[in-house]
């Protein structure tokens, strides 16, 4: 067994790296041992990550039972729903690159044997996994688990019995509308979500941790536990007891992580209607391992699976349905006749071999391939004049009456300027809203348009409206939208060039998203997007950050 540790630890020349670890605690015998790193991402702003310091603690023991030595540091762990509709959302996305920076700083500055991540929110998972295919040490991934849904079974607006944090901003749009009342306004605020955990719904974290266990970086049935189920500390005891079997065998992640592996990853975000954003994060991890994968393929992936799923925002059912229904297992045997079932995973068996015990409990939540929610994928790629690199959508979240969608555009030049003019009933049915100078470069940061989306959806202008960006949205949204627009505003993208007025066809089914304009008379006239003014942390990222088309990294190597 290779132990990188050994190489600073053995010796009369290591006795000073041998005696700062006895200085905290650890004895001559521990340090033969291989070092694994719990990386822990607990807070106490995230409720997401409320519990992590639980999990870590098992995951520890889990670690020292199977023969390892355990450690424990610490990376940042921010909350897109904190940070929602304020100047603060344009670090989050920008905070997955400083985590996987965070992660490689400590992981190779003490030269760690393995590692097992802990974490559960949007940009922490999949920075979290951009760090294991960079680094290529034995990891395993482990999540906190979903809160357990408020329940709320008269005028629920999903269909079902319950609700989750993605109604408030909704409710905010209806209160708005005069379609409810204060009273009840603020019973949904005190109780969508009753428990910490990641969000309930299958937003971008939930849809995260089930892409991590459906590539086979996690243990199976990890993602679904609820946060507040004693099998959720069990699991995380098998994690570290797991993390040390890979050690034993010499698996690492790019063992696991291959590109197969990430085309499973697709074909599972669509089947169970995942976030758009897991098209940016699953670009970054194939860029992170340097696996040829482009947008385009993954559209392509992902056209060829229907919903499977109906999860909140694009059904009735929570995390917690999905759980008992059978979770990620469930759904990978649904889909086995499409999927790389001989992928290698982090229990040292392939897919096929985990999914022997598997079983769907509920067919009404998940669905087989012959009796789909839609026909249609959950992740579109849409092109044309308005994105000729590409943009994004999320047709299992679209009504079927906006799926073909032609309108006026209405421009807003930020999402400020987009939730001032929504507020005061500046937008009418019919029309495209367009809020640009969002993307990576221009926001900066990219950040999630989610509340102007909720607040047309909670106008009842879901379908009535459609919102295109060069910025992102929220794996909770719903409505009408086209988001990571590319090039974007601050690339001298067209959509810099839209005008109220302009007529804007957007085609899902087709593939499509064009305008009714000449562009090069356009950028001949000299009109473009104005460049942010911004410093600290996100003058670097705007001036490295690549394309949205392109995972919006910033580059680690040299092309």
């Amino acid at each position: 067994m290779f132990q990188r540790s050994q190489d600073i630890l053995r010796g009369p020349e290591w006795a000073n790296v041998r005696a700062l670890y006895k200085s905290s605690g650890f004895t001559s015998g521990e340090m033969e041992k291989p070092i694994i790193a719990v990386v822990n991402a607990y807070n106490s702003v995230c409720p997401g990550h409320f519990l992590l310091r639980q999990i870590s603690d098992r995951v520890r023991e889990g670690i020292c039972a199977n023969g390892g030595m355990a450690v424990e540091f610490g990376v940042i762990g921010a909350c897109d729903g904190v940070a929602m509709g304020h100047k603060g959302m344009r670090h989050i996305l920008p905070g997955r690159e400083v985590l996987a920076n965070e992660i490689e700083t400590m992981m190779e500055s003490h030269r760690l044997d393995g590692m097992v991540l802990v974490g559960s929110c949007d940009k922490i998972v999949p920075g979290m996994l951009m760090a294991a295919v960079r680094l290529n040490v034995p990891t395993v991934f482990i999540n906190g688990g979903p809160t357990l849904p408020g329940r709320m079974k008269e005028n629920n607006p999903y269909g079902g019995e319950y609700i989750d944090h993605s109604i408030i901003q909704q409710s905010e749009g209806a209160l708005k509308a005069g379609i409810i009342t204060q009273e009840e306004f603020d019973w949904i605020e005190d109780n969508a979500v009753p428990t910490p955990g990641s969000c309930a719904m299958l937003g971008t974290a939930n849809t995260m941790c089930c892409l991590a266990e459906a590539m086979g970086m996690a243990l199976p049935d990890a993602a679904a536990i609820p946060a507040v189920y004693s099998r959720r500390l069990a699991m995380a005891y098998e994690t570290g007891k797991a993390v040390m079997n890979l050690v034993e065998k010499d698996i690492k992640p790019r063992d696991i992580l291959t590109k197969e592996a990430i085309l499973n990853g697709v074909q599972v975000n669509s089947a169970i209607g995942g976030s758009t954003n897991a098209v940016l994060h699953l670009l970054a991890i194939a860029y992170e391992g340097e696996i040829d994968f482009d947008i385009y393929e993954f559209g392509k992936y992902a056209k060829g699976i229907p919903h499977l799923v109906p999860m909140i925002p694009a059904g009735q059912y929570t995390l917690l349905d999905f759980y008992e229904a059978g979770g990620v297992q469930a759904i990978m045997k649904e889909l086995s006749s499409k999927l790389d079932v001989e992928q290698m995973t982090c229990t040292g068996k392939t897919i096929a071999e985990n999914l022997q015990s598997a079983k769907n409990y509920n067919n009404d939540i998940i669905r087989p391939l012959d009796n789909p929610v839609h026909h249609r994928g959950g992740i579109g790629i849409l092109t044309g004049n308005l994105a000729p690199d590409g943009s994004v959508t999320k047709p299992s979240a679209i009504p079927e009456d906006a799926l073909y969608f032609q309108g006026k555009a209405k421009i807003f030049e930020s999402e400020a300027d987009a939730l001032r003019g929504i507020r005061n009933h500046e937008v009418e049915a019919g029309e495209v809203v367009v809020i640009r100078n969002e993307g990576p470069k221009g926001g900066p940061g990219m950040p999630e348009m989610y509340k102007a989306m909720k607040l047309l959806v909670g106008m009842d202008l879901g379908n009535k409206v459609c919102v295109i960006t060069d910025g992102r949205f929220s794996g909770s949204n719903n409505g009408c939208f086209v988001g990571h627009m590319c090039p974007e505003a601050a690339d001298d993208g067209n959509i810099a060039y839209l005008e109220d007025g302009d007529l804007v066809t957007v085609d899902v089914t087709g593939g499509t998203i064009d305008a009714d304009v000449d562009f090069a008379a356009r950028r001949a006239s000299g009109c473009r997007a104005k460049q942010p003014v911004v410093k600290g942390f996100l003058y670097q990222y705007n001036k490295n950050v690549q394309s949205a088309s392109k995972g919006a990294v910033i580059p680690t190597r040299a092309e």
